[in-house]
């Protein structure tokens, strides 16, 4: 494999301009030129740097303040025994730069070797399945590439780098390594466990692990994007300082745990109160007693917490029956008392659009920032938060509809999208049949004012999968589908005007959620047994009769309806949001997605 920019300047280092020109790039005799070729390739990486002679050399990473650092955030998969007697099935990673996720890599390995039953059962990666994989040979130069001069991460890290050390000899990887067990543990004290789903659970992370290895790294990303707020937040400048984190620093003297123990162990919202009876703090939790302890057993390593602690004479709690009813409580209860402890404006705003300009021969979905009023002829639907969500959703209408995938004229040859019969253009299709064929039904789609025949394909297109066990493209289609279900869920209960219920199962077993909002307020919430048509008739009539909503929650004002959906997104369960206009028509919803809950469960349990 010819060596990559960065193992050229590392091998050689430091080196001249005309050298790496010559040398790596082809380019002699560029003389005064060279240089700026080079810094094109460099620019904006933090890991090369010029040296006071005029020579290019690579930085030590561990040296780099720890946001400009280059992170790769990785899992692997493997047979299930040790790293001496088993083998890698699978390596997923991401690398992040700059706080966002910029590149991911992820191959099945064969291992050469049978994977354990019980390790089947876990991941769904089966014999069969790596069979016709590249071996570790083939894989580690590639990984090694992707890693290069970036600092690893990964979750109990040192598990992953011994198998992946196995695979190169007995080489460790050279990199220096962050591992978000050991920094959760020393940050966030006080939780009662600090496997990677509680901690995605506790930071309110949106990609859940399910031990399949690029979901669990990006799972682990999220909490590693945390952890560096933490980091900063205790005053670790380094990468080199974070490494050699010891669990006493960043941590608050444990204090004032008194204060924590008449609570009881339920949903509810809690509030952190001066020797004034002035309201410092207003949170939520699932669990208060356990919430509120974590604060004086050390915090979160935060240099607030700290203060706040300390000025905190009392603590006092409402309780809720419900986790979601504490979300939408701790938001009215902030938005009335304004604690100085509460940052301002919590949340991240929509920012994203997704835009097809109508002035093109064939549109095509693209994910456009939120600045300025769209050109005639140009629709934009939004506005969206998650990009991971909205590029997931674009990646899924290229697969519901035959988008424009390349160039080709009449007389061109089909694309090999066109030889599947999705690429337009290839398909002989006309731009006004496009429009018509294509567009509307496209932008009805993501408005959620139709198109759900498309989506019921894709559903039996990844039930037809999951029964052939092909769960890896069976579980990428169910991401693609709920990317889509995810957008359309937002717009449906954000934007939705009079009576809308949206249905979704419960965490309790056999049990569906029905939220009732009306003009962006949450006005009921109940669980139901599905074939409870009687008790949801009745709830669906008195919600259609005028529910009282200052009943509900009380009278203050908020934005309920993205408390809502946030809350549905982190549950990552079947989702359904219809126009009340009939009782019947909640009953029929309920039924539907508890379907849709069981057959998910059955199909994807080995993905």
């Amino acid at each position: 494999m010819p060596p990559s920019f960065y193992g050229f300047v590392k091998d050689r280092g430091p080196v001249g301009a005309e050298e790496i020109a010559t040398d790596l790039l082809g380019l002699p005799g560029l003389n005064g030129e060279a240089r700026a070729h080079v810094e094109k390739l460099m620019e904006g990486d933090p890991r090369f740097r010029w040296d006071s002679t005029g020579a290019l050399r690579t930085v030590d990473p561990e040296s780099l303040p720890l946001e400009e650092a280059p992170y790769v955030v990785f899992d692997v998969e493997t047979t299930g025994s040790s790293a001496g007697k088993g083998g890698i099935t699978e390596i997923g990673a991401v690398k992040v730069q700059g706080g966002r996720v910029i590149d991911e890599f992820s191959t099945l390995v064969n291992p050469g070797r049978p994977i354990e039953p019980f390790v089947v059962r876990l991941t769904g990666i089966t014999d069969s399945m790596v069979a016709g994989a590249p071996t570790p040979a083939e894989v580690l130069p590639l990984f090694e590439k992707f890693v290069e001069g970036a600092v690893v991460v990964g979750h109990n890290v040192h598990f992953d780098c011994s198998f992946v050390a196995a695979a190169r000899g007995g080489e460790p990887l050279p990199n220096p390594v962050l591992d978000t067990l050991k920094l959760s543990r020393t940050l966030v004290p006080g939780l009662k466990r600090y496997r990677l789903a509680s901690l995605v659970s506790h930071f309110g992370g949106r990609t859940i692990p399910n031990h399949r290895a690029l979901a669990d790294a990006a799972a682990t990303a999220e909490v590693f994007l945390k952890l560096l707020k933490l980091l900063k937040s205790a005053g670790v400048g380094s990468v080199g300082e974070a490494a050699s984190l010891k669990a006493s620093r960043g941590r608050i003297k444990p204090q004032k745990g008194h204060l924590a123990e008449g609570l009881p162990r339920t949903p509810g919202v809690y509030y952190f109160v001066d020797k004034d009876e002035t309201v410092l703090y207003v949170g939520k939790a699932k669990d208060l007693k356990a919430r509120v302890r974590t604060y004086f057993n050390g915090g979160d390593g935060r240099r607030k917490i700290g203060r706040l602690v300390q000025e905190v004479a009392e603590v006092r709690y409402t309780e809720t029956e419900t986790e979601l009813a504490a979300l939408i409580f701790e938001d009215r209860e902030i938005k009335r008392l304004l604690p100085r402890y509460n940052r301002a404006g919590r949340g991240q705003k929509a920012s994203w659009f997704l835009e097809l300009d109508g002035n093109e021969p064939y549109p095509l979905p693209r994910r456009v920032p939120r600045t300025g009023e769209p050109r005639e002829g140009v629709v934009r639907l939004g506005p969206y938060r998650s990009v991971g969500v909205l590029d997931t959703c674009v990646e899924a209408l290229g697969r519901i509809f035959p988008l424009r995938r390349c160039d080709g004229g009449a007389d061109a040859e089909a694309c090999f999208y066109g030889q599947m019969g999705r690429c337009a253009p290839c398909m002989g299709m006309s731009r006004e049949r496009y429009r018509e064929a294509v567009m509307a039904p496209l932008v009805a789609l993501m408005r959620g004012e139709g198109g759900e025949e498309h989506l019921k394909a894709l559903i039996a297109e990844r039930g037809k999968l999951a029964a052939a066990l092909e769960f890896e493209g069976a579980a990428r289609l169910r991401d693609l589908i709920a990317g889509i279900q995810r957008i359309r869920l937002a717009r449906s209960i954000v934007t939705a005007e009079g009576v809308q219920a949206v249905v979704s199962p419960s965490t309790e077993p056999g049990v569906v959620e029905v939220f009732v909002l009306s003009h962006g307020r949450l006005v009921a919430h109940k669980g139901f047994e599905p074939s409870d048509a009687e008790g949801l008739g009745l709830f669906a009539r008195e919600a259609l009769d005028g529910y009282d909503d200052a009943t509900a929650f009380g009278s203050a004002k908020a934005d309920e309806a993205r408390v809502v959906a946030s809350y549905l997104k982190r549950q990552g369960q079947p989702v359904e949001a219809v126009r009340l206009s009939d009782a019947g028509d909640l009953a029929a919803a309920v039924l539907r997605v508890a379907e849709r809950a069981e057959e998910a469960t059955g199909e994807i349990a080995g993905a």
